[in-house]
């Protein structure tokens, strides 16, 4: 895969992201919830760090984290 069409599909991807937070900010303006949950993942290699403000989002940082390790360890053997 060429370098541009990587950096295509990395801003498509970001772009999807910023129109699902600000289509979600909206839907909970009008129906007047202001529950507020977050979680966040960084990856240095194949280590992940996490953080989460709820013990459900975590399980699902958690999942979400190892099926990221395993895809970069699979695609590290064979690309």
């Amino acid at each position: 895969m060429k370098m541009e069409s990587l950096m295509s599909i990395g801003l498509i991807l970001l772009l999807i992201g910023f129109i699902f937070i600000i289509i979600s900010s909206f839907s909970s303006s009008i129906k007047g919830q202001t529950e507020v949950k977050s979680a966040g993942l960084i990856f240095i290699g194949p280590i992940p760090i996490g953080w989460a403000s709820d013990k459900k989002m975590f399980y699902i940082l958690i999942g979400f984290s190892l099926l990221l390790i395993i895809l970069w360890f699979l695609l590290r053997k064979y690309v």
